[in-house]
């Protein structure tokens, strides 16, 4: 849990904002679709979550030219792209009572903060990966090796982040044991 302690630091200094907020600055798309099962019990059946965050987590070389003492320059700028949250629109079975509803849609908004999370995570990585000082070396093959070497160590440090977030929360079931604006109701739902 190590890398998480630093991102978790990183989200708490950020302008963190509301789920909401996070949605309308990355530009998240949200896909909906309505879950249908037989009873209550099928909800947590399978082991896999009931929601996903997809990203295109990408990086480019910003401000590369040649200096004044020969050297290569430029920054390895980090960005995220096409973040998508697919997430039940609405969980039905036969005969659900009203309290059924009420449950369900908290479960729906568990569910929801849960993956918000993933994009929080993904923005804090990103910051902590652009705040790195410009890169330079002797001639544009190195610097385009140290580049790309840069771009891989960032790819990895997002991927542990993501698995690190996911293995604290259980994929969101145990979504309490998060802290800050990631803490948050469990990705359970108890069947009556």
């Amino acid at each position: 849990m190590k890398l998480l302690a630093g991102v978790l630091v990183a989200i708490t200094l950020s302008a963190a904002g509301t789920d909401d907020d996070v949605l309308e600055r990355v530009h998240v798309r949200v896909i909906g679709s309505e879950l249908r099962t037989a009873s209550c019990r099928d909800i947590g059946a399978g082991s896999g979550e009931l929601g996903y965050t997809n990203f295109r987590f990408q990086y480019q070389i910003s401000g590369g030219r040649r200096g004044t003492s020969g050297h290569y320059a430029g920054k390895v700028t980090f960005s995220l792209g096409d973040v998508t949250i697919t997430t039940p629109s609405s969980i039905v079975w036969p005969a659900m009572t009203e309290k059924d509803h009420d449950r369900t849609e908290a479960l729906r908004r568990a569910i929801f903060h849960h993956e918000v999370g993933h994009v929080r995570i993904a923005e804090a990585v990103r910051d902590q990966l652009n705040a790195r000082e410009p890169l330079a070396a002797p001639d544009p093959f190195a610097f385009g090796s140290a580049a790309d070497a840069i771009g891989r160590e960032g790819f990895e440090k997002f991927r542990a982040e993501e698995r690190e977030y996911d293995a604290l929360t259980d994929h969101g079931r145990k979504q309490r044991a998060a802290t800050g604006v990631l803490a948050g109701p469990d990705t359970i739902l108890v069947c009556r």
